[in-house]
């Protein structure tokens, strides 16, 4: 049957109900699939400086997608090329909006994000990435809590990026931990590690402080 939608326009105050039950992943939402040789270039016009950083052993950034059990998993990102920080974290939301590979697909992976964009990168200050919602997009009410750590997951993978705020309008926008509890302020891995299928994978183990060279085109 059909998730109930609803707008983030209509909906934002009504996180404050909102509960972590949540139930499998949506079925009849067709998911795209990403083409590296697609990814649009002009992500690459930013122009802030980005830092050099000792080697890590863990590859990232990563993706975050949705098992059968509503667990987070995390795969690799597809490869791009970016100049900067702000660039990385674009094409991130980017693959992350476009869903899972046909590969990830076949292994029972999927996503609670909606079909269209809902998030928009602001900006990158102090380590925090700031996204702003689409009055345009929807989601389903149940599929927030994932929804959320999907994003947060997956842009705190990024060596730089250590916490997440969501806005909306011109305000901040509280939305729900995985406990359920409404944060008071950014989002940060530890905020969703419950989720995790394994959080005990060496990848989710804390990541390099800065974005290396070999960080800006991975794959």
């Amino acid at each position: 049957m059909r998730a109930v939608r609803t707008s983030w326009a209509a909906g934002a105050a009504g996180l404050l109900l909102l509960a972590v039950a949540s139930c499998g992943v949506p079925d009849d939402d067709q998911v795209r699939t990403v083409d590296p040789s697609e990814v649009p270039y002009h992500l690459l016009e930013d122009v802030d400086d980005v830092p050099s950083g000792a080697a890590s052993a863990v590859a990232g950034p990563r993706l975050y997608w949705v098992d059968a059990e509503d667990r987070l998993v995390g795969r690799p990102a597809g490869s791009f090329c970016a100049k900067t920080l702000t660039g990385v974290a674009r094409n991130i939301l980017g693959q992350l909006g476009d869903g899972p590979s046909a590969r990830d697909l076949g292994s029972g992976l999927g996503t609670a994000l909606p079909p269209d964009r809902w998030l928009n990168l602001v900006a990158i200050t102090d380590r925090t990435a700031h996204l702003r919602i689409s009055t345009d997009d929807a989601i389903a009410t149940n599929r927030v809590v994932l929804a959320t750590a999907q994003t947060v997951l997956s842009l705190t993978s990024i060596p730089g990026v250590d916490q997440v705020e969501m806005e909306y309008d011109t305000g901040p926008l509280q939305v729900p931990r995985s406990s359920g509890e409404l944060a008071d302020g950014p989002l940060r891995h530890d905020d969703y590690r419950s989720l995790l299928a394994d959080p005990d994978d060496p990848a989710e183990q804390p990541k390099d402080e800065l974005l290396r060279r070999g960080d800006l085109c991975p794959g």
